[in-house]
């Protein structure tokens, strides 16, 4: 049975008195902790990637890492409504940082053979799988339906500095240490994530009500409970693929080739795209918004103008300004849609629903780069931004209206 259970009558806490609630406190502390450790890793794995196995390394440690989403994903939504959601998340933690140990062991003393580092993150990112949709159906039951908004806004701000501020503190410590200690850094973080989510009171197990199997095909059926909300996750997927898909590549060539500042560029473009994030997601952890699914079916329509500014863009700070546009759309896109999802299904069904919003969010990344990006070779990127900007705005309105218009049906329904 699919109950919408959302308490839109309460006002939202602020998030200075979310904090203040240890439970909540030592989940946000563990997540940022493991942000930390993986922007550490994520430049140390890239580094060792290129320095031994070259662009071919880079793609086969990619698809490594890309890969579980597609496979494990919606799995992950199922364990999160049949297993102890606390317990989940802690197994999900010791597996990444004892995967971790023996690549940092061979790292620091110089034997890591590249081939290891497939296997590596594949159980990583498997292990992400299980730990995200577990913790997107876990938050509510420390903060409350009406808080996620908030709290998903406070938690994306703070990742995505974190991995800003980790990425540049590890670029400039790769000079001075090997890429093990990195990975003995993300262990470590790991391990210490995994003992905060332990501290959490067993109170908050998250565990499903009901005895019965649960089923996945319930994670798409469930989304029916909120008008729209089935047609804003499948925008957030179509999303994600093209900006995947048009962006990744589209950015690394705009600053190779047009804009002539090589890798100092591309870093530019990289930290403008996480401040856009950032500053959107931030706002969001301050206000709430009531119409959640419209908007965030309205968000992508700012990849137009966003990919515009890249398509036109001769100079650094129009290119830079594009790329802030694009990160602060995608970033309250996510936050949106998650939060609305979280506010709306019940929780013996919560966790397949954040499954799905996980596989339309990770698992539509690798479907854009294999579909979209072997474009560049035969399509000038300019050309790629603006029809990327003008299908994904086209479809974020006419989902915008499909909301509107299942809203009106509901509404009538129950008039």
């Amino acid at each position: 049975m699919i109950v919408r259970a959302v308490s839109e009558e309460q006002p939202p806490t602020p998030v200075t008195r979310l904090l203040g609630e240890p439970d909540f406190r030592r989940a946000y502390l563990a997540g940022a902790i493991s942000q930390l450790g993986n922007a550490f890793q994520f430049v140390a794995l890239m580094w060792f990637a290129i320095a031994v196995g070259g662009p071919l390394g880079v793609i086969a440690v990619r698809i490594g890492n890309s890969l579980p989403a597609l496979l494990f994903g919606l799995h992950g939504g199922v364990i999160a409504d049949r297993w102890n959601r606390r317990r989940v998340l802690i197994a999900a933690d010791l597996v990444r940082a004892a995967v971790l140990i023996p690549a940092a062991v061979a790292g620091i003393a110089g034997a890591l053979p590249l081939w290891a580092l497939v296997p590596i993150g594949f159980v990583l990112a498997g292990a992400t799988s299980y730990f995200t949709p577990t913790f997107g159906a876990f938050l509510p039951s420390l903060v409350g339906r009406e808080n996620v908004q908030r709290a998903n806004g406070l938690i994306n701000a703070t990742n995505n500095v974190l991995s800003v501020s980790g990425w540049a503190l590890a670029a400039l410590l790769l000079s001075f240490v090997s890429a093990g200690s990195f990975f003995a850094v993300n262990a470590a973080s790991f391990a210490l994530s995994g003992l905060l989510l332990w501290r959490i009171s067993p109170l908050h197990r998250g565990a499903p009500a009901t005895h019965e199997t649960p089923r996945l095909r319930d994670g798409f059926v469930s989304l029916k409970v909120r008008p729209g909300l089935g047609a804003a996750v499948a925008m957030h997927g179509l999303g994600v693929t093209v900006m995947t898909g048009v962006w990744t590549v589209g950015i690394a060539e705009l600053a190779h080739s047009t804009l002539g500042h090589g890798a100092s560029g591309l870093s530019l473009l990289f930290a403008a795209t996480s401040a856009g994030t950032i500053t959107s997601t931030a706002m969001l952890a301050r206000w709430s918004l009531r119409r959640k699914v419209y908007s965030s079916c309205l968000c992508w329509s700012l990849l137009l103008p966003g990919y515009a500014a890249l398509s036109a863009a001769e100079s650094l700070p129009l290119a830079l300004a594009g790329t802030l546009v694009v990160g602060a759309a995608t970033g309250a896109a996510f936050v949106l849609v998650t939060s609305a999802t979280q506010e709306s299904i019940h929780g013996d069904l919560l966790g397949r629903a954040m499954g799905v919003v996980f596989v339309g969010n990770i698992g539509a990344k690798p479907v854009g780069l294999a579909l979209i990006a072997p474009l560049y070779l035969v399509v000038d990127p300019s050309v790629l931004f603006i029809a990327g900007g003008i299908v994904v705005c086209t479809c974020s309105l006419a989902a915008a209206t499909a909301v509107t218009a299942a809203t009106r049906r509901a509404l009538a329904a129950t008039a």
